[in-house]
């Protein structure tokens, strides 16, 4: 017994002593066992999965729980389908079992994210796999308001939004989810403080109490899809553990790509060209390459500005035609707000295998914005201007100049649009003189009425129509034209003053899946159109962001391009847009009769 008990204080070889004759734990080598392989189970997180909760791992994800459970500190960085929610869910147990009233807790950027890893993975999942683990657990709570696991021993797994407003809890280990997607100072602020010394009931003892190898230090894991350079969690998390992991520090960071969801049969190689497809060169090396892409030395503009501002969750979609013939309401229709202006801005492409053969309409909410001042009992109002909400765009193939002006007019009539912004130069002309005639629509059985140039007596005067109403503002860009829209475009992503929408990833975890027509579609490509916009939104991002720039030292103009074989069709949409409601805000302002008074005002 003493050869057993090698390793053993007095208390644990005396313990079976505590015990009824009948009882397992009375025989002091079965006691011995018990120690020996809860310590071998603590130090092989893996093996309890297999071994005792018989659950079945994949090697990389044996690997990755292995050092999930010998690390302080865990940095994991995977693509898309490598199953990380499954591993955050298997850790979160595993470790609940081994260390009892271990409080355990998971955060994400959106409530959404970490709920369906208790609500998915744990219960439809894990629970159906393993009676072991249903043993384990005691109850569980799934509201709207709160997702707790609560185990026998004590311990529990507990959600959280990884907010600001996400205080007050305590926690022995802190799992972020999505980690690229929850912002430093939450990080810092917020959830580091949450983090104490595990306090299990046998540490009161005075025994116990004072020896400083038993009290363990919190666990920190993050993990999430890659992202791009320089964001904080590479600067502040991932490099220096990475670093330190080389040096012996009781931390690990580990990347996964695409290969190993293909080498395991988790997607097929047809999935993923399916994903390729759906998405920009930039976003699918970011999701399924695990990328890292740099900010371009030469990019005027830069990925910090485009993404602080991708924040926009409620997206408009136009009706489908068997909608409008049948005079149905569209349920996506976004009723305006006071003094708001919509507006479709329109980049066309004719010619068919041109490195730049994509047209490009952006759907574009202008929503006044003003700050009220109170001087005793007198309040005074100034007129800010408009946010630019985008709230819709659709990137089609080049091709016919009517079946183009058709479809941007669906697109404005189901936006219920005030003026169309038009790329008036070389076929745009066409688009512009198409508006100002008598349109039918053949799919959705409607005739269309003319419309007419706001800014272009050239192109207003052929439309025989004098009823035409006057709302489609050309542009016909010069280089000091398209210098003044880049700088304005930039100008408007740095004050905030623009919204893009939500990641497609942000959408499918907290949009879409609330959508019934969405999860109840079967068609894999009906069921896309719904992910589409935020998947066109993100190209926007990406093609911006790729743009290079040349400045001209005498002028002071800069002329941005595309690299290499990059296409700019959103980017010139997008800006032009955002360019005619700079002129819009002119008229507003000037409207004002206390605008010349807004320098006085502090």
């Amino acid at each position: 017994m003493n050869k057993q008990f090698k390793y053993a204080d007095d208390k644990q070889k005396n313990l079976y002593k505590k015990f009824p004759s009948t009882h397992y734990l009375s025989n002091p080598d079965n006691v011995d066992h018990v120690l020996l392989w809860n310590t071998f189970f603590r130090r092989n997180l893996h093996r309890l999965a297999t071994d005792y909760l018989g659950i079945k791992l994949h090697f990389y994800q044996a690997i990755i729980l292995y050092f999930m459970g010998i690390s302080q500190l865990i940095a994991i960085i995977a693509s898309r389908a490598a199953a990380k929610s499954f591993i955050i869910a298997l850790f979160s147990c595993c470790r609940a079992i081994t260390r009892p009233y271990s409080r355990i807790v998971l955060g994400s950027a959106t409530r959404g994210q970490s709920k369906l890893i208790i609500s998915e993975k744990i219960v439809n999942e894990l629970m159906e796999m393993s009676p072991a683990l249903r043993k384990e657990i005691r109850s569980i709570k799934d509201s709207q308001n709160e997702s707790v696991v609560y185990f026998k021993n004590g311990s529990t797994i507990k959600v959280f939004t990884a907010n600001k407003f996400a205080r007050g809890l305590r926690s022995h280990v802190a799992v972020r989810e999505e980690c690229m997607q929850i912002e430093q100072d939450v990080d810092n602020s917020v959830i580091s403080p949450f983090q104490t010394i595990r306090q299990a009931p046998y540490m009161l003892e005075a025994c116990y109490s004072s020896i400083e190898a038993l009290k363990e230090d919190p666990q920190d894991v993050y993990i999430s899809s890659s992202w791009f350079d320089g964001h904080w969690v590479w600067e502040k998390i991932v490099d220096p553990n990475f670093k330190g992991m080389l040096n012996d520090k009781n931390v690990c960071v580990l990347a996964f790509d695409e290969s190993i969801t293909l080498k395991h049969n988790i997607r097929t190689q047809k999935q993923m060209q399916l994903e390729k497809q759906k998405q920009d060169p930039i976003t699918f090396a970011i999701e399924f390459l695990n990328l890292r892409p740099k900010q371009n030395a030469s990019a005027f503009f830069t990925y910090d500005i485009l993404l602080k501002n991708q924040a926009l969750k409620r997206v408009f979609y136009p009706r489908n035609n068997d909608d409008v013939r049948l005079k149905n309401k569209n349920k996506y229709a976004i009723p305006k707000l006071d003094g708001e202006i919509r507006v479709v801005s329109c980049d066309f492409a004719f010619v068919a295998g041109d490195k730049n053969d994509n047209s490009a309409y952006c759907c574009i909410r202008a929503i006044p914005e003003a700050t009220t001042y109170s001087n005793g009992d007198d309040e005074l109002q100034i007129k800010q201007g408009y946010r630019r909400e985008y709230s819709y765009i659709e990137a089609p193939k080049g091709g016919d100049t009517t079946l183009q002006t058709i479809r941007i007019r669906e697109i404005f009539d189901d936006f219920e649009a005030d003026y169309f912004v038009v790329d008036a130069r070389n076929s745009g002309s066409q688009i512009v003189i198409n508006l100002g005639k008598v349109l039918f629509d053949e799919e959705r059985q409607i005739d269309y009425s003319p419309m007419k140039a706001m800014n272009n007596d050239t192109y207003s005067g052929v439309v025989a129509d004098p009823n035409a109403k006057e709302c489609i503002y050309t542009i016909n860009a010069t280089q000091q034209l398209n210098s003044d829209m880049a700088y304005a475009f930039r100008r408007n992503l740095q004050e905030g003053r623009i919204n893009f929408l939500v990641t497609p990833t942000v959408a499918k975890d907290e949009i879409l899946l609330s959508n019934k027509d969405y999860t109840n579609e079967l068609d894999v490509d009906k069921q896309f159109a719904y992910e589409k916009p935020f998947y066109e939104t993100q190209a926007l991002i990406s093609e911006t962001a790729e743009l290079l720039y040349e400045k001209n030292p005498q002028t002071g103009t800069i002329k941005v391009h595309e690299k290499g074989a990059n296409t700019k069709d959103r980017y010139v949409a997008a800006a032009m847009g955002s360019y005619f409601i700079d002129q819009l805000e002119m008229d507003l302002v000037s409207n004002s009769s206390d605008y010349e008074y807004t320098t006085l005002i502090n």
